[in-house]
């Protein structure tokens, strides 16, 4: 193709996008892109807002004819009340990698909000930075960051950006009337998919009874009745579980019955996984404790849904430092601080979640805190998820264990053997430990080899 001919197609293509953005903008009430309460056509609903919560907001992004929609949750009656012409990443697809030049497709939370004083003339008078990559994106091996939506002092152009989404200043002004940090979901697609209001109601049910008996297995179940609604290739933070077990006997006995509750479910999809944020509190009829936002990642396996993520979103303030909010909680509601579990028992179960490769739950041993060898505590476990997929088995066993405790943080060392697939090695094991919310987290790790 000669260079007039795509000047021509480039040229044909920013005049069509003009005629559109015309017609949008003409189609709705004055001011700035904004419209007011207008109901859902056809009583088709997006497919990617299985529920919001009431007089919550949904942002939704279609990249195919580059618009921005916010969708609303009043009277049980889901209404578009604002659409603006964006501009999203320059080369088509979904974002995998740093540097694509693409906008990732999902479902994300915006974590803060920067004023124009704080910014750069590129990203106009406000900016809103995304979770991306999420929980999910990470385990598919996607990369990248800063993924921003964001106003631009420059002529707003269709996919004129490095990944993130960009609208006219007024535009991005108006959002943020709509915006709540870490609870409305920035849902990024392809193309916006309609489905009926009687299949959407149906996936609904099927999420909230999963989540109902989720939340009672926590209340009255066993270990292996809460594990029962993970999948197989995702194993959950369970170092807390014999605590709680402790305190839901002495809330037995004290008959101060503890209770797990939801609150504000926003249910939406990313692709094919199902993505699940609400409040989680704990109950004991008489006080209630706001834990902070939990979210799940539900994937459909043999015609029930299955957990393959979950984590806590943001936690409530009074947990912000605290590796196991819910422990806590129960501590506080129960006036009772329970014998904690002792370091050298804590470093016998990561060892044996470091030898049966479940490294979800090896990963919540460690302190957020965690650093060693240069490494914070993500690239720690990354690092030793890489060597559990390289080695067919990883045998990691322990003796002569040595503890050292001081008021808030004690030294375990002991003799360690090492055997894999492919490599062994023996030497002595050195272990900073932390307690935080009543449990021991690692949070520094040192070895000398025999």
């Amino acid at each position: 193709m000669g260079k007039t001919q795509e000047m021509k197609k480039i040229i044909m293509f920013k005049v069509l996008f003009t005629i559109y953005t015309l017609f949008a903008v003409l189609l709705l009430p004055a001011g700035s892109g904004s419209c007011s309460s207008l109901p859902v056509a056809d009583n088709l609903l997006p497919k990617s807002i299985i529920s919001l919560p009431e007089n919550a907001n949904a942002i939704l992004v279609e990249k195919q004819t580059q618009m921005l929609y916010v969708y609303s949750l009043k009277h049980k009656q889901l209404d578009l009340v604002f659409s603006a012409p964006c501009s999203t990443g320059e080369i088509s697809g979904s974002k995998k990698k740093v540097g694509d030049k693409k906008t990732p497709e999902g479902v994300y939370f915006l974590t803060d909000e920067y004023k124009d004083r704080y910014l750069t003339p590129i990203y106009g008078k406000k900016a809103f930075p995304s979770d991306y990559p999420n929980f999910y994106d990470l385990r598919l091996g996607k990369e990248g960051s800063a993924i921003w939506i964001h106003g631009t002092n420059k002529v707003l152009k269709p996919r004129d950006s490095n990944g993130c989404i960009a609208l006219d200043n007024n535009n991005i002004l108006s959002l943020s009337d709509y915006i709540q940090l870490n609870f409305t979901p920035l849902i990024i697609v392809e193309k916006n998919l309609k489905t009926d209001i009687k299949s959407q109601a149906g996936r609904e049910k099927k999420v909230l009874k999963l989540l109902g008996d989720w939340t009672h297995s926590i209340e009255t179940g066993g270990y292996h009745q809460y594990l029962g609604f993970y999948s197989e290739e995702y194993v959950p933070d369970i170092t807390w579980w014999e605590t709680w077990l402790k305190l839901r006997k002495k809330s037995t006995r004290d008959k101060v019955f503890l209770k797990v509750e939801t609150a504000n479910t926003g249910i939406y999809v990313q692709n094919n996984i199902v993505v699940v944020l609400f409040d989680l509190i704990l109950s004991s009829g008489k006080e209630k404790v706001l834990i902070g936002k939990r979210e799940l990642f539900l994937e459909k396996s043999s015609h029930e849904y299955k957990i393959v993520g979950d984590i806590i979103q943001k936690k409530s303030k009074v947990y912000k430092t605290i590796d196991s909010p819910l422990i806590t909680a129960a501590q506080k509601l129960l006036n009772y601080t329970i014998g904690e579990v002792s370091a050298v028992e804590t470093v016998r179960k990561w060892l044996i979640a470091w030898s049966s490769k479940k490294m979800d739950a090896y990963a919540g041993f460690y302190a957020d805190d965690f650093y060693s060898d240069g490494l914070g505590k993500k690239a720690w476990v990354n690092r030793k998820k890489q060597l559990s997929r390289k080695y067919n088995y990883i045998t990691v066993t322990g003796k002569d264990f040595k503890m050292t405790k001081k008021k808030d943080s004690c030294e375990v060392s002991f003799f360690q053997n090492y055997e894999s697939s492919n490599f062994s090695t023996q030497g002595t094991k050195h272990l900073k430990l932390v307690r935080k919310g009543g449990l021991w987290k690692i949070s520094q790790e040192n070895w000398k080899k025999k």
